[in-house]
């Protein structure tokens, strides 16, 4: 266990994984941005994405939504065998996504973190789980600090989940 902790105080130190936080996004107003209201039917704790056909859940795995209509709390960090287990109150129909799936929520024109705020708020800028294995000890994430997607972290890591339905 120490020699995790050596490691992941390492990648902490040198950038490569970013300590768990939410910000306001650095968003770039050249870049186009879709509009929210256009492309999410925001309900509640949840939003159904009309171009995916997904729904997500706006927090993430720990953190608990409110009357506010924001996420209080931290987001739960969990191993990939531990995020693939999770099964919240409210059917099986809950999942990990996968990694097109996940990446499909990226706002290109954010960083810190790269993802649309009003739709998805108090989202840490740190990577995410994804149900795609890279190998049969590795798996994809998106870092949400950059937007972009890795496969080189083993499944032992210790990152973010916010999960996904089919359809509406």
């Amino acid at each position: 266990m120490r020699l995790h902790s050596t490691v992941f105080a390492a990648a902490l130190a040198s950038g490569l994984v970013a300590p768990l936080m939410t910000a306001r996004a650095d968003c770039d107003a050249t870049k186009p941005a879709e509009a929210s209201a256009s492309r999410f039917d925001l309900r509640g704790n949840t939003a159904y994405d009309k171009r995916t056909n997904l729904t997500w859940m706006r927090c993430s795995y720990g953190q608990a939504w409110t009357e506010r209509g924001e996420c209080s709390g931290e987001a739960k960090l969990v191993d990939w065998d531990g995020a693939m287990a999770l099964r919240p109150s409210g059917g099986d129909a809950w999942r990990v996504p996968q990694k097109d799936e996940l990446e499909s929520i990226v706002a290109t024109n954010c960083k810190r973190p790269a993802i649309d705020q009003a739709v998805f708020p108090q989202t840490p800028s740190v990577q995410y789980w994804t149900s795609t294995a890279s190998s049969p000890s590795h798996a994809w994430v998106v870092f949400f600090r950059t937007g972009m997607s890795t496969w080189t972290y083993p499944r032992t890591a210790q990152f973010a989940v916010r999960l996904v339905r089919t359809g509406p």
